[in-house]
Protein backbone atom coordinates (compact mmCIF):
# COMPACT_ATOMS: atom_id res chain seq x y z
CA UNK A 1 0.00 0.00 0.00
CA UNK A 2 1.42 3.23 -0.55
CA UNK A 3 1.96 5.36 2.19
CA UNK A 4 -0.22 8.00 1.81
CA UNK A 5 -3.57 5.96 1.14
CA UNK A 6 -6.49 7.45 2.65
CA UNK A 7 -5.80 10.75 2.66
CA UNK A 8 -7.70 13.16 0.45
CA UNK A 9 -6.25 15.94 -1.02
CA UNK A 10 -8.83 19.45 -2.36
CA UNK A 11 -6.40 21.18 -4.62
CA UNK A 12 -7.53 24.54 -5.79
CA UNK A 13 -4.26 24.94 -8.01
CA UNK A 14 -3.26 26.21 -11.36
CA UNK A 15 -0.26 26.48 -12.82
CA UNK A 16 2.68 23.95 -11.86
CA UNK A 17 3.16 24.77 -8.26
CA UNK A 18 0.44 23.87 -6.48
CA UNK A 19 -0.86 21.06 -9.32
CA UNK A 20 2.26 19.40 -9.38
CA UNK A 21 2.67 18.94 -5.46
CA UNK A 22 -0.54 17.25 -5.87
CA UNK A 23 0.62 15.02 -8.88
CA UNK A 24 3.47 13.86 -6.15
CA UNK A 25 1.42 13.25 -3.33
CA UNK A 26 -1.16 11.16 -5.90
CA UNK A 27 1.71 8.98 -7.07
CA UNK A 28 2.42 8.43 -3.18
CA UNK A 29 -1.55 7.45 -2.61
CA UNK A 30 -3.11 10.07 -1.89
CA UNK A 31 -6.75 10.83 -3.18
CA UNK A 32 -6.77 14.39 -4.97
CA UNK A 33 -9.49 16.04 -6.16
CA UNK A 34 -8.73 19.11 -8.05
CA UNK A 35 -11.21 21.73 -8.16
CA UNK A 36 -11.56 23.64 -11.58
CA UNK A 37 -13.47 26.91 -12.63
CA UNK A 38 -17.07 25.53 -13.85
CA UNK A 39 -16.18 27.84 -17.61
CA UNK A 40 -15.67 25.01 -19.93
CA UNK A 41 -12.55 25.88 -19.90
CA UNK A 42 -10.99 24.65 -16.18
CA UNK A 43 -7.37 25.02 -15.44
CA UNK A 44 -5.55 27.49 -18.12
CA UNK A 45 -2.58 24.63 -18.17
CA UNK A 46 -4.89 22.39 -20.53
CA UNK A 47 -3.93 24.40 -23.17
CA UNK A 48 -0.74 25.24 -22.99
CA UNK A 49 1.73 23.38 -25.65
CA UNK A 50 1.02 20.36 -27.23
CA UNK A 51 -2.15 18.51 -26.30
CA UNK A 52 -4.34 16.56 -27.95
CA UNK A 53 -8.90 16.51 -27.26
CA UNK A 54 -7.63 19.88 -24.89
CA UNK A 55 -5.44 18.47 -22.96
CA UNK A 56 -1.66 19.50 -23.38
CA UNK A 57 1.27 17.28 -22.32
CA UNK A 58 2.20 19.39 -19.74
CA UNK A 59 -1.17 19.50 -17.62
CA UNK A 60 -1.04 15.63 -18.15
CA UNK A 61 2.18 15.29 -16.54
CA UNK A 62 1.10 17.51 -13.29
CA UNK A 63 -2.45 16.15 -13.28
CA UNK A 64 -2.42 12.61 -13.33
CA UNK A 65 -4.08 10.29 -11.31
CA UNK A 66 -6.39 13.02 -9.85
CA UNK A 67 -10.08 13.81 -10.22
CA UNK A 68 -11.94 16.71 -11.39
CA UNK A 69 -14.97 18.64 -10.01
CA UNK A 70 -15.66 21.57 -12.33
CA UNK A 71 -17.99 24.02 -9.88
CA UNK A 72 -18.76 27.81 -9.85
CA UNK A 73 -17.65 29.01 -6.46
CA UNK A 74 -18.55 32.16 -7.14
CA UNK A 75 -22.53 30.95 -6.84
CA UNK A 76 -23.44 30.37 -2.91
CA UNK A 77 -24.78 26.90 -4.18
CA UNK A 78 -21.03 26.25 -5.57
CA UNK A 79 -19.20 27.58 -2.99
CA UNK A 80 -21.52 25.62 -0.55
CA UNK A 81 -20.42 22.35 -2.62
CA UNK A 82 -16.32 23.51 -2.13
CA UNK A 83 -17.11 23.46 1.78
CA UNK A 84 -18.67 20.32 1.52
CA UNK A 85 -16.02 18.67 -0.10
CA UNK A 86 -13.60 20.30 2.31
CA UNK A 87 -15.11 18.99 5.36
CA UNK A 88 -14.02 15.82 4.08
CA UNK A 89 -10.54 16.50 3.17
CA UNK A 90 -7.03 16.07 5.20
CA UNK A 91 -5.34 18.88 3.01
CA UNK A 92 -6.79 21.88 1.44
CA UNK A 93 -4.02 23.14 -1.21
CA UNK A 94 -4.23 26.38 -3.11
CA UNK A 95 -2.02 29.26 -5.14
CA UNK A 96 -4.33 32.27 -5.06
CA UNK A 97 -2.64 35.25 -4.44
CA UNK A 98 -2.98 36.72 -0.78
CA UNK A 99 -6.36 37.39 -0.16
CA UNK A 100 -8.11 35.86 -3.27
CA UNK A 101 -9.14 32.75 -0.65
CA UNK A 102 -10.84 34.88 1.96
CA UNK A 103 -12.70 36.81 -0.92
CA UNK A 104 -13.52 33.64 -2.46
CA UNK A 105 -14.92 32.40 1.08
CA UNK A 106 -12.60 29.49 1.41
CA UNK A 107 -9.95 31.03 3.41
CA UNK A 108 -8.11 29.41 6.48
CA UNK A 109 -10.95 30.70 8.66
CA UNK A 110 -13.96 29.06 6.38
CA UNK A 111 -12.53 25.72 5.86
CA UNK A 112 -11.70 25.53 9.59
CA UNK A 113 -15.96 26.50 10.48
CA UNK A 114 -16.29 22.98 9.01
CA UNK A 115 -13.45 21.16 9.29
CA UNK A 116 -11.23 22.27 12.47
CA UNK A 117 -8.11 19.29 11.73
CA UNK A 118 -8.01 20.37 8.12
CA UNK A 119 -4.19 21.02 6.88
CA UNK A 120 -4.50 24.37 5.19
CA UNK A 121 -1.54 25.28 2.57
CA UNK A 122 -0.89 28.33 0.88
CA UNK A 123 1.59 28.87 -1.80
CA UNK A 124 2.22 32.06 -2.93
CA UNK A 125 4.65 33.73 -5.25
CA UNK A 126 5.83 36.68 -2.43
CA UNK A 127 4.47 36.09 0.54
CA UNK A 128 1.26 37.19 2.41
CA UNK A 129 2.38 40.49 2.73
CA UNK A 130 4.86 42.75 1.80
CA UNK A 131 5.43 45.22 -1.47
CA UNK A 132 5.02 42.91 -3.91
CA UNK A 133 3.21 40.56 -1.91
CA UNK A 134 0.15 41.04 -4.39
CA UNK A 135 2.30 40.87 -7.68
CA UNK A 136 1.19 38.40 -10.09
CA UNK A 137 4.29 35.67 -10.39
CA UNK A 138 5.75 33.33 -12.85
CA UNK A 139 8.70 31.05 -12.64
CA UNK A 140 10.99 33.18 -14.31
CA UNK A 141 10.13 36.29 -12.44
CA UNK A 142 11.74 34.17 -9.30
CA UNK A 143 14.97 33.22 -11.68
CA UNK A 144 15.69 36.63 -12.32
CA UNK A 145 14.98 38.14 -9.02
CA UNK A 146 17.25 35.42 -7.18
CA UNK A 147 20.35 35.50 -9.28
CA UNK A 148 19.95 32.30 -10.63
CA UNK A 149 19.67 34.41 -14.34
CA UNK A 150 22.85 36.04 -13.09
CA UNK A 151 24.91 32.73 -12.46
CA UNK A 152 23.69 31.55 -15.81
CA UNK A 153 25.60 33.96 -17.93
CA UNK A 154 28.58 32.16 -18.08
CA UNK A 155 30.91 32.89 -21.10
CA UNK A 156 28.23 35.08 -23.38
CA UNK A 157 28.07 38.00 -20.31
CA UNK A 158 24.66 38.40 -20.59
CA UNK A 159 21.68 36.87 -18.20
CA UNK A 160 20.29 34.07 -18.83
CA UNK A 161 17.01 32.13 -17.94
CA UNK A 162 17.22 28.43 -16.89
CA UNK A 163 15.06 26.83 -19.94
CA UNK A 164 12.58 25.19 -17.97
CA UNK A 165 10.04 26.07 -14.78
CA UNK A 166 12.84 24.73 -11.93
CA UNK A 167 11.43 27.19 -9.35
CA UNK A 168 7.73 26.25 -10.12
CA UNK A 169 8.72 22.65 -9.86
CA UNK A 170 10.86 22.78 -6.66
CA UNK A 171 8.39 24.81 -5.13
CA UNK A 172 5.98 21.67 -5.39
CA UNK A 173 8.59 19.60 -4.28
CA UNK A 174 8.66 21.99 -1.14
CA UNK A 175 5.11 21.77 -0.33
CA UNK A 176 4.67 18.38 -1.05
CA UNK A 177 7.49 17.02 1.78
CA UNK A 178 5.60 20.35 4.12
CA UNK A 179 2.64 18.53 3.51
CA UNK A 180 3.51 15.20 4.89
CA UNK A 181 5.41 16.98 7.16
CA UNK A 182 2.06 18.54 8.62
CA UNK A 183 0.37 15.18 8.02
CA UNK A 184 2.73 13.63 10.43
CA UNK A 185 2.35 16.36 13.17
CA UNK A 186 -1.44 15.93 13.29
CA UNK A 187 -0.49 12.58 13.61
CA UNK A 188 0.75 13.24 16.45
CA UNK A 189 -1.59 15.53 17.96
CA UNK A 190 -0.65 18.79 16.74
CA UNK A 191 -3.52 19.36 14.37
CA UNK A 192 -4.40 20.85 11.53
CA UNK A 193 -1.89 23.58 10.59
CA UNK A 194 -1.80 26.52 8.46
CA UNK A 195 1.26 25.47 6.10
CA UNK A 196 2.85 28.90 4.34
CA UNK A 197 5.19 29.29 1.82
CA UNK A 198 6.25 31.19 -0.84
CA UNK A 199 8.33 31.04 -4.21
CA UNK A 200 10.62 33.56 -3.87
CA UNK A 201 11.71 32.37 -0.09
CA UNK A 202 11.99 28.71 -1.63
CA UNK A 203 14.19 29.75 -5.15
CA UNK A 204 16.37 31.71 -2.40
CA UNK A 205 16.89 28.47 -0.27
CA UNK A 206 17.14 26.37 -3.42
CA UNK A 207 19.55 28.53 -5.04
CA UNK A 208 21.84 29.61 -1.61
CA UNK A 209 23.59 26.95 -1.10
CA UNK A 210 25.66 26.88 -4.12
CA UNK A 211 24.47 29.83 -6.04
CA UNK A 212 25.77 32.13 -3.43
CA UNK A 213 28.89 29.91 -1.87
CA UNK A 214 30.85 33.04 -2.99
CA UNK A 215 28.21 35.71 -1.79
CA UNK A 216 27.47 34.74 2.09
CA UNK A 217 30.94 34.94 3.83
CA UNK A 218 31.46 38.07 5.16
CA UNK A 219 34.58 39.57 7.69
CA UNK A 220 38.40 38.36 8.12
CA UNK A 221 39.82 35.36 6.81
CA UNK A 222 37.76 34.47 3.87
CA UNK A 223 39.87 32.82 1.52
CA UNK A 224 38.32 33.67 -1.96
CA UNK A 225 37.45 31.63 -5.21
CA UNK A 226 35.57 31.32 -8.15
CA UNK A 227 32.28 30.15 -8.03
CA UNK A 228 32.10 26.11 -8.78
CA UNK A 229 29.90 26.84 -11.94
CA UNK A 230 32.12 28.65 -13.66
CA UNK A 231 33.80 24.59 -14.29
CA UNK A 232 30.46 23.44 -15.17
CA UNK A 233 30.96 23.61 -19.31
CA UNK A 234 29.55 21.44 -22.23
CA UNK A 235 32.68 20.45 -24.25
CA UNK A 236 32.30 19.75 -27.81
CA UNK A 237 33.26 16.87 -29.88
CA UNK A 238 34.47 16.54 -33.21
CA UNK A 239 30.86 15.02 -33.93
CA UNK A 240 28.76 16.22 -30.83
CA UNK A 241 29.65 17.16 -26.89
CA UNK A 242 30.37 15.70 -23.67
CA UNK A 243 30.14 16.82 -19.95
CA UNK A 244 32.61 16.42 -17.45
CA UNK A 245 34.09 18.99 -14.47
CA UNK A 246 37.79 19.27 -13.96
CA UNK A 247 38.02 19.72 -10.28
CA UNK A 248 37.98 17.41 -7.67
CA UNK A 249 40.91 15.78 -6.03
CA UNK A 250 39.88 12.54 -6.05
CA UNK A 251 38.71 12.62 -9.83
CA UNK A 252 41.82 14.59 -11.38
CA UNK A 253 44.13 12.02 -11.78
CA UNK A 254 42.08 10.05 -13.61
CA UNK A 255 40.82 12.83 -15.63
CA UNK A 256 44.24 13.69 -16.70
CA UNK A 257 45.21 9.73 -17.53
CA UNK A 258 41.89 10.19 -19.56
CA UNK A 259 42.95 12.91 -21.82
CA UNK A 260 46.23 15.10 -21.18
CA UNK A 261 48.75 12.66 -18.51
CA UNK A 262 50.99 15.77 -18.44
CA UNK A 263 49.07 17.71 -16.37
CA UNK A 264 49.69 15.83 -13.48
CA UNK A 265 53.21 17.22 -13.48
CA UNK A 266 52.07 21.09 -14.36
CA UNK A 267 52.50 22.86 -11.27
CA UNK A 268 49.58 25.19 -12.08
CA UNK A 269 46.89 22.36 -11.56
CA UNK A 270 48.49 20.23 -7.92
CA UNK A 271 45.92 20.89 -5.93
CA UNK A 272 41.70 21.76 -6.02
CA UNK A 273 43.25 25.49 -5.21
CA UNK A 274 45.38 26.07 -7.91
CA UNK A 275 43.26 24.72 -10.48
CA UNK A 276 40.11 26.88 -8.68
CA UNK A 277 42.74 29.96 -9.52
CA UNK A 278 44.03 28.73 -13.16
CA UNK A 279 40.15 27.59 -14.25
CA UNK A 280 40.27 29.63 -17.42
CA UNK A 281 43.63 28.22 -18.29
CA UNK A 282 42.48 24.43 -17.35
CA UNK A 283 39.19 24.82 -19.50
CA UNK A 284 40.99 25.86 -22.07
CA UNK A 285 43.19 22.98 -21.96
CA UNK A 286 40.44 20.47 -21.46
CA UNK A 287 38.36 21.80 -24.34
CA UNK A 288 41.66 21.63 -26.87
CA UNK A 289 42.03 17.64 -25.91
CA UNK A 290 38.73 16.68 -26.08
CA UNK A 291 37.87 18.91 -29.38
CA UNK A 292 39.89 16.54 -31.57
CA UNK A 293 37.84 13.08 -30.29
CA UNK A 294 35.12 11.66 -31.44
CA UNK A 295 32.08 11.70 -28.81
CA UNK A 296 32.69 7.96 -28.63
CA UNK A 297 35.75 8.27 -27.58
CA UNK A 298 35.94 10.67 -25.70
CA UNK A 299 33.22 8.61 -23.01
CA UNK A 300 35.34 5.72 -23.77
CA UNK A 301 38.43 7.03 -22.15
CA UNK A 302 36.56 8.22 -19.13
CA UNK A 303 34.30 4.93 -18.39
CA UNK A 304 38.35 3.36 -18.93
CA UNK A 305 39.75 6.05 -16.02
CA UNK A 306 36.26 5.55 -13.85
CA UNK A 307 35.67 9.87 -14.95
CA UNK A 308 32.45 11.00 -14.15
CA UNK A 309 30.52 12.30 -17.66
CA UNK A 310 28.04 11.77 -20.17
CA UNK A 311 27.28 12.30 -23.48
CA UNK A 312 25.01 15.72 -24.27
CA UNK A 313 22.26 14.27 -25.46
CA UNK A 314 19.00 15.53 -27.95
CA UNK A 315 15.65 15.03 -26.31
CA UNK A 316 14.29 12.76 -29.03
CA UNK A 317 17.45 10.21 -27.72
CA UNK A 318 16.90 10.44 -23.60
CA UNK A 319 14.58 7.37 -24.23
CA UNK A 320 17.22 5.00 -25.74
CA UNK A 321 19.72 5.29 -22.75
CA UNK A 322 20.40 1.35 -22.14
CA UNK A 323 20.36 2.99 -17.92
CA UNK A 324 16.75 4.89 -18.60
CA UNK A 325 15.38 1.67 -20.33
CA UNK A 326 17.00 -0.34 -17.93
CA UNK A 327 15.60 1.64 -14.60
CA UNK A 328 12.49 1.58 -16.89
CA UNK A 329 12.12 5.23 -15.91
CA UNK A 330 10.40 6.15 -18.89
CA UNK A 331 7.16 4.08 -20.34
CA UNK A 332 4.31 4.17 -23.42
CA UNK A 333 0.96 4.66 -22.30
CA UNK A 334 -2.45 5.09 -24.12
CA UNK A 335 -5.57 5.65 -21.85
CA UNK A 336 -7.70 8.98 -20.94
CA UNK A 337 -8.72 11.64 -23.24
CA UNK A 338 -4.77 12.64 -24.14
CA UNK A 339 -3.98 9.05 -25.90
CA UNK A 340 -0.63 7.94 -26.51
CA UNK A 341 2.27 9.48 -24.83
CA UNK A 342 5.38 8.69 -23.35
CA UNK A 343 5.65 9.63 -19.22
CA UNK A 344 8.29 9.63 -16.56
CA UNK A 345 7.50 7.11 -13.85
CA UNK A 346 7.04 8.15 -10.02
CA UNK A 347 10.89 8.01 -8.94
CA UNK A 348 10.03 6.60 -5.59
CA UNK A 349 9.19 2.69 -4.64
CA UNK A 350 8.09 2.35 -1.17
CA UNK A 351 8.87 -1.17 0.38
CA UNK A 352 10.28 -3.08 -3.02
CA UNK A 353 6.70 -1.96 -4.57
CA UNK A 354 6.34 -1.41 -7.54
CA UNK A 355 6.01 2.39 -9.48
CA UNK A 356 3.10 2.46 -10.67
CA UNK A 357 2.18 5.12 -13.37
CA UNK A 358 -1.04 6.88 -11.75
CA UNK A 359 -3.78 7.16 -15.05
CA UNK A 360 -4.20 10.12 -16.99
CA UNK A 361 -4.97 13.31 -16.07
CA UNK A 362 -9.07 13.84 -15.85
CA UNK A 363 -11.00 15.69 -18.17
CA UNK A 364 -12.71 18.26 -17.20
CA UNK A 365 -15.41 17.75 -14.44
CA UNK A 366 -15.08 13.93 -15.41
CA UNK A 367 -15.59 13.14 -11.43
CA UNK A 368 -17.91 15.64 -10.66
CA UNK A 369 -21.37 13.95 -9.84
CA UNK A 370 -19.15 10.73 -8.00
CA UNK A 371 -17.61 13.01 -5.81
CA UNK A 372 -20.98 14.93 -4.99
CA UNK A 373 -22.79 11.68 -4.78
CA UNK A 374 -20.24 10.50 -2.45
CA UNK A 375 -20.70 13.69 -0.35
CA UNK A 376 -24.85 12.74 -0.12
CA UNK A 377 -26.13 15.05 -3.12
CA UNK A 378 -28.59 13.05 -4.75
CA UNK A 379 -29.03 12.85 -8.78
CA UNK A 380 -31.82 15.77 -9.02
CA UNK A 381 -29.52 18.11 -6.61
CA UNK A 382 -26.70 17.70 -8.96
CA UNK A 383 -28.66 17.66 -11.95
CA UNK A 384 -30.24 21.27 -10.50
CA UNK A 385 -27.25 22.33 -10.13
CA UNK A 386 -25.60 21.33 -13.61
CA UNK A 387 -29.27 23.39 -15.20
CA UNK A 388 -28.13 26.42 -13.09
CA UNK A 389 -24.42 26.88 -14.32
CA UNK A 390 -22.97 25.95 -10.94
CA UNK A 391 -21.04 22.75 -12.13
CA UNK A 392 -19.30 22.62 -15.15
CA UNK A 393 -19.90 19.75 -17.79
CA UNK A 394 -19.12 16.04 -17.05
CA UNK A 395 -16.06 15.73 -19.54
Amino acid sequence: MQPLAGVRVVEAGQMISAPMAGVIMAEQGAEVIKVELADGVGDRMRQLGSQRNSMSALFNSVNRGKRSVAVDTKHPDGLQALLDLCATADVFLQNFRPGAADRMGVGEAHLRAVNPDIIYVSVSGFGSTGPKAEQKVYDYVIQAMTGMADLQQGDTGAPQLVRQFIVDKTTAITVSQAITAALFARERGRGGQHVELSMLDIGLWCFWPDGMMDRSLHGDGVVEASHFADMYSIRPTRDGAVAFVASGNRTWPNLCRAFKPELLDDPRFTTMRDRDVNGEALATIFDEAVGGLTTADAMQRMVDHDVPGARVVRRDEVASDPQVIHNGSLVRLDDGAIGPRVEARPPVSFGGGEREVPPAAPALGADTDAVLSSLGYEPDRIARLRSAGVLGPTG
